[in-house]
């Protein structure tokens, strides 16, 4: 088994995070916004899979749309 070489300028450190100045407000509540259309898609394939009832699947839909 062969060793490999690796240093901190080959790639990131995965546990490393940036320093806290490089983030902004206006990014962090970013995270926080849900794409919609990924939500109806969700739902729909659980409603496909059977993991959904029908009234189940409109009720989620309708909060969905309400935003």
């Amino acid at each position: 088994m062969t060793k490999i070489k690796t240093t901190r300028s080959q790639g990131s450190d995965l546990l490393a995070r940036p320093p806290c100045g490089v983030r902004t407000h206006e990014d962090a509540w970013l995270r926080f916004l849900v794409d919609p259309v990924e939500q109806l898609s969700a739902l729909a394939d659980l409603h496909v899979r059977g993991l959904l009832s029908p009234d189940e699947f409109e009720r989620q839909k309708a909060k969905v749309l309400e935003r």
